[in-house]
């Protein structure tokens, strides 16, 4: 983020906040939302670039913007697809500068009557699984409910991971990435932040998310383990052949204590990929790739310092893997598939329906590919975004078309 400056705009997080209680004025919302933002020690977090440390501000200095907004311009959808929302995208456009605090919030009303909350934050702070607790959060602080105690805080996490017990547990879990690194086919290492041309690529498909729904419950298969198999698979066949491991964004939510967490906990890990033959069954490889996906996740990074120096000094002695392709979910609703497998008559039809499009393109990267896999209702999203060097746009396009035909024609087979 700080190699991206002022075009890590386009890391930040945002949504709209509807619905309210009716009758709730502007100033009341105002002053509850500052009780609230006294309350979690994330709200006082800064970045200190030199040191690579977060550090704690004596009080929380929020930018709460008020507006007043159009009674017949108020949206009536709902959800976390915030750039649809102008008000939320304009709240996100900008940077967070390191030294400031990493969220900013809107006040909307019509009349000096409070109709929306837009917030924006920056994705050093926050993660995308903080959304659901900080809305009901924020929800009930401005419309006067008690709020309930938000279990842990940033400082407490912070101490845990430094701790000497999970010290230790980090040290010996990188000494096994390295391990396996350097055991692997040779390749390009860690890459850092740099300029070049990257293209961003988005298959949007209900045909895929029925096909994922369906292969998941019938091989006892996460859908997100689904995905990676056949992301990882498409890879092989039609853009690298020799790839041997993927990077996967990964988060300790599922810890009981983390649930409702305001925060940042995401980390690394790395997947080994398992070896194939081009005739293997896809539901064995799959199986195999999910329980591999287990024990990355249970073995992932969240000192991000430690271990990108540790791959980087691999990477400067040429003898690490490549280390260049990467996986993240960021589906805000895991469920929003259920039931889909019904669709599976109709499947062929909904292909028709598919579109694999080059959207944009960005002049900074650090990976040969990117996937970012996501949902708009029940409509899978896969976004890539490629070196254009190592994988161009046409090549990105033909990949997508192919890992759908993948989902497919899996899902179709008795």
């Amino acid at each position: 983020m700080t190699a991206l400056g002022p075009l890590s705009d386009r890391l930040n997080i945002s949504w709209p906040i509807r619905s309210l209680k009716d009758g709730i004025s502007v100033s009341e919302a105002f002053d509850r939302l500052r009780v609230m933002l006294s309350s979690l020690d994330i709200f006082r977090v800064s970045f200190d670039t030199e040191r690579v440390r977060q550090a704690f501000q004596p009080e929380a200095r929020i930018e709460i913007r008020v507006n007043e907004a159009q009674a017949d311009a108020i949206p009536v959808h709902h959800g976390y697809n915030t750039r649809k929302d102008p008000a939320c995208a304009e709240l996100a456009s900008r940077a967070f500068a390191m030294d400031e605090p990493q969220i900013r919030l809107g006040l909307q009303h019509v009349g000096g009557i409070c109709t929306q909350i837009n917030v924006a934050m920056s994705h050093l702070a926050f993660d995308g699984g903080a959304c659901r607790p900080l809305d009901r959060l924020i929800r009930d602080a401005v419309e006067g409910r008690e709020t309930r105690a938000p279990g842990m805080q940033t400082a407490e996490l912070v101490g845990h991971e430094q701790s000497a017990h999970q010290v230790r547990r980090s040290d010996s879990v990188i000494d096994s990435w390295l391990a396996s690194s350097s055991r692997l086919p040779p390749g390009g290492g860690l890459r850092s932040m740099a300029p070049g041309a990257f293209s961003v690529t988005i298959l949007r498909s209900r045909a895929a998310a029925v096909a994922v729904e369906a292969l998941a419950l019938r091989h006892g298969v996460s859908t997100s383990g689904i995905v990676v198999s056949a992301l990882t698979r498409t890879i092989r066949r039609h853009v690298n052949s020799e790839l041997s491991a993927l990077l996967l964004v990964c988060n300790n939510r599922s810890h009981p204590k983390l649930t409702d967490f305001v925060g940042q906990t995401i980390g690394n890990g790395l997947l080994v990929l398992p070896s194939e033959n081009r005739g293997d069954q896809f539901a064995e490889y799959a199986k195999n790739i999910y329980a591999r996906t287990i024990l990355t996740y249970s073995r992932a990074r969240y000192d991000c310092i430690k271990w990108r120096h540790a791959l980087t000094e691999l990477t400067a002695k040429g003898l690490a893997t490549d280390l260049s392709y990467y996986f993240n979910d960021v589906r805000s609703d895991r469920g929003a598939w259920a039931g889909m497998e019904s669709g599976l008559p109709d499947l062929e039809g909904l292909l028709e329906e598919s579109s694999v499009t080059t959207v944009s393109r960005r002049d900074m990267g650090d990976a040969t590919l990117f996937a970012d896999l996501g949902n708009d209702g029940d409509e899978l999203i896969l976004q890539v975004v490629c070196d254009d060097t190592r994988i161009p746009p046409a090549n990105a396009v033909s990949a997508l078309a192919a890992l759908e035909n993948l989902l497919v024609a899996e899902a179709l087979e008795a």
